[in-house]
């Protein structure tokens, strides 16, 4: 029985093998609308990363916001009376 490496490589092998061949096949211009595909998905992963980054320091920083909010009307209170 072939072991778990020995089972990647060979399908690694083909794999590497199947990208050229299946670009072989291919127009130019399928070739290109499949680049253009690939790099919008690429951009597309990017982007949602970014906006979890962002949504992620804004809910991280709006608990101190919320704080300074109500230290604020605490000194405003304290001054007041």
């Amino acid at each position: 029985m072939a072991t778990k490496q020995e089972i990647r490589d060979y399908f690694a092998k083909f794999g590497r093998k199947g990208g050229k061949a299946t670009a072989s096949r291919m127009t130019p211009e399928e070739r290109k609308e499949k680049m253009r595909k690939a790099a919008q998905a690429r951009w597309a992963k990017v982007k949602k990363e970014k906006e979890r980054a962002t949504a992620d320091t804004a809910s991280a920083r709006q608990p101190v916001t919320l704080k300074a909010k109500q230290r604020k009307a605490a000194q405003s209170e304290k001054f007041s009376k």
